[in-house]
C-alpha cells in the first residue's frame, strides 16, 4: 500500500533554508568584524610604535641641537682665541719694527727739518713739519723715496711760516700721533706729506731674530 506524506514539507525546507542562510550570513558578518577589530587593533599598535618612535627622534633632535649650539659657541670661543694670538703674535714680531721706522725717519731727515706730528693710520704715515728752506724738504722727499722702508711719499702742503712752534716727544701706536721738536724751531717753511710703510720682509725678520736674540740668554749663563 502507497505511503502518503500529507505534512507541509515544503514549508519546513524553505524554513530550514532560511535558518541556515542566517547563520551563514552570521558567521560572516561576525568573521568580518573580527577582521576589521584585529585589522583596527595592528594599525592602532603601529601608529603608537611610530609616534614613540617619532618622540624619540625629536627628543634626540633637541639634544643634538643643544650639542650644536655647544659646539658653535666652543668654535667661536676659539676662533676668538687664535685672533687673539695672532694679533700678540704680530706684535710680539712687528714691536722692534716700529723703532726700526722711527730710526728712519731720524736717517732721512736733513738738517734743519723739524717733525712736528707724525700721525699713523694702518700703514699710511701724516707728517706735519718745519724746514729752514724748500730744499731741504725735496731733500727729505728724496731720503724717503730712496728708503726701503718707505714708499709713495706726496707732500701735500708747503707754505712759509713766520712763529716757532714746539711739539712733544714722540709716540708710538695705531693709530699713532707721535710729535717731536727742536729747543726753538726756526722760521721757515711749514710743510705737510704722507707716506706709505714698506718694511722689508728680510729687515722685519732680522729685526724679530735679532730681538730674540738679544731676550734668550747664552749657552754660557744658562749653564752657570
Amino acid at each position: 500500500m502507497a505511503k502518503i506524506n500529507l505534512l507541509p514539507w515544503r514549508q519546513e525546507l524553505r524554513k530550514q533554508k532560511q535558518q541556515e542562510f542566517v547563520a551563514i550570513v552570521l558567521a560572516v558578518a561576525g568573521l568580518a568584524v573580527g577582521l576589521v577589530l584585529f585589522a583596527h587593533m595592528a594599525l592602532s599598535k603601529q601608529v603608537s610604535d611610530q609616534l614613540e618612535r617619532n618622540s624619540y627622534i625629536k627628543a634626540e633632535i633637541a639634544t643634538l641641537d643643544t650639542q650644536i649650539t655647544e659646539i658653535d659657541e666652543l668654535q667661536r670661543r676659539r676662533e676668538e682665541l687664535l685672533a687673539r694670538m695672532k694679533v700678540i703674535q704680530d706684535l710680539q714680531g712687528h714691536r722692534p719694527v716700529i723703532v726700526r721706522v722711527f730710526d728712519e725717519f731720524v736717517r732721512a731727515m736733513p738738517d734743519g727739518v723739524y717733525f712736528r706730528t707724525i700721525e699713523r693710520k694702518g700703514n699710511t704715515f701724516t707728517i706735519v713739519g718745519v724746514a729752514e728752506s724748500a730744499n731741504q724738504v725735496s731733500g727729505l722727499m728724496r731720503n724717503l723715496e730712496s728708503s726701503q722702508w718707505f714708499k709713495n711719499p706726496v707732500l701735500s702742503k708747503v707754505e712759509a711760516e713766520k712763529a716757532a712752534q714746539t711739539g712733544g716727544p714722540a709716540k708710538a701706536g695705531g693709530p699713532v700721533k707721535a710729535k717731536t721738536s727742536s729747543p726753538a724751531s726756526p722760521v721757515g717753511n711749514m710743510f705737510a706729506l704722507t707716506v706709505a710703510l714698506e718694511a722689508p720682509e728680510s729687515a722685519a725678520d732680522e729685526e724679530v731674530v735679532d730681538a730674540k736674540k738679544k731676550a734668550a740668554p747664552s749657552k754660557g749663563e744658562a749653564k752657570k
